[in-house]
């Protein structure tokens, strides 16, 4: 029984393993187009340069080209207290409700017009005005309504400290990705949002090396802890000819809004460099994506060819759409269909080796030596021999 189970594990795992060779399970992650190597080797530079590191200083950046949507960051699961930061989250939920038709910029909520609410918390970043946004959703002042902000991230629950919940603490890692689904949004999605965002400090943050060059949606926090640590972050939307988010949080750091201008700055002319080589990579990617989805089929030789040919009847012409109507696969979708095949191949690997550890280990009872088994009285034996003495003694009788 054992011979067969472990003939049936083996053989599932041939399977499995044949399965998981398939063209689609082998096919790369989607490149990025962002130069990552290049990227850690400037910031690791330029933070030892500016001395941003040590005594209690922190530095994060989050970058992303939204052209492809590539992210890269810096110490980008740093946690920090969000200071001002939440407002724009917060305002994106009550722009939602506007874009549903639930208000308005007239809308008064506390004694206050949402307009009034949005712009001052945006543009002026009035911390009573933060404040009656959170009343109105029925959230405090202290964790800020950042669970009902994680929608607006990739990021799982889990991916959060719990400071993050009760006290509003920020990495750059999310305050970038809510950029990008901002910027994604847009007026539909988020009216008004982007549009404060704009006349946020004209001749502050990222505007002092950006002004004049490209317009700039900018929110900026500030905050000093009681523990006598001290907040500054920025996080932007820069409207290079393709735009980025850009977002820097800082603690401890002295002297941080030139050193926020200044990654602003080269990741925006990095942007352009960008912007030369997407055609390349877009034309790449396609490649690439029509190789997956199309298989090569083996060629045939010319006397085939030709005797096919002449073996196949005429058929009327079809009308087929043309290829830009024939929907994309799915990446996405295809990794979720491999998944099943993944785990069945490592369950199989487990169980099979499992099973041959248990069997290479496997110490079996020895046999008993002959010498054993002559010295232990034979009960089979010894019955024998009385059955027959019994039966001579009733012949006697």
């Amino acid at each position: 029984m054992k011979t067969k189970v472990f003939s049936l594990l083996s053989l599932l795992l041939c399977l499995v393993l044949l399965l998981s060779l398939t063209p689609a399970a082998l096919a790369e992650e989607s490149e990025s187009i962002i130069d990552e190597d290049r990227l850690d080797a400037w910031i690791k530079e330029y933070v030892a340069a500016r001395d941003l590191s040590g005594g209690g200083q922190v530095f994060s950046v989050g970058f992303c080209y939204t052209a492809t949507g590539d992210f890269w960051y810096y110490n980008g699961d740093a946690f920090m207290y969000s200071a001002s930061v939440y407002k724009v989250p917060v305002s994106m939920l009550l722009a939602e409700k506007e874009a549903a038709g639930e208000l308005n910029q007239n809308s008064v909520l506390g004694g206050k017009t949402l307009h009034d609410l949005e712009y001052n918390a945006l543009v002026k970043s009035d911390n009573p005005s933060g404040h009656g946004m959170l009343a109105y959703l029925g959230r405090d002042d202290g964790g800020k309504a950042s669970e009902l902000c994680i929608q607006y991230s990739s990021l799982s629950r889990e991916y959060f400290h719990q400071d993050f919940f009760d006290y509003s603490y920020y990495s750059a890692r999310f305050i970038t990705q809510v950029m990008k689904t901002l910027y994604d949004g847009g007026e539909e999605r988020f009216p008004h949002i982007i549009e404060y965002l704009l006349q946020a400090q004209p001749n502050e943050y990222m505007n002092l090396k950006l002004k004049g060059k490209y317009q700039v949606a900018q929110k900026y926090g500030a905050f000093e802890e009681r523990n006598g640590n001290y907040n500054n972050h920025i996080t932007a939307i820069i409207y290079t000819p393709t735009p980025i988010i850009v977002t820097v949080m800082t603690k401890n750091v002295g002297n941080f809004q030139p050193r926020m201008a200044e990654v602003g700055e080269y990741l925006a002319n990095y942007a352009l460099e960008l912007d030369e080589k997407y055609p390349e990579w877009e034309a790449r990617q396609a490649a690439a994506q029509a190789a997956e989805q199309q298989p090569e089929e083996p060629a045939l030789s010319p006397e085939l060819s030709e005797a096919n040919a002449a073996e196949t009847p005429e058929e009327p012409e079809v009308q087929t759409a043309p290829p830009s109507a024939v929907p994309a696969a799915d990446p996405e979708l295809d990794r979720g269909r491999l998944l099943p095949v993944f785990l069945l191949m490592w369950a199989a690997i487990a169980a099979f080796g499992g099973l041959t550890i248990h069997h290479a280990l496997k110490v079996r009872r020895p046999r008993a030596r002959v010498s054993d088994r002559q010295d232990k009285p034979d009960v089979f034996r010894d019955l024998k021999l009385r059955r027959s003495k019994s039966t001579a003694s009733r012949g006697r009788h």
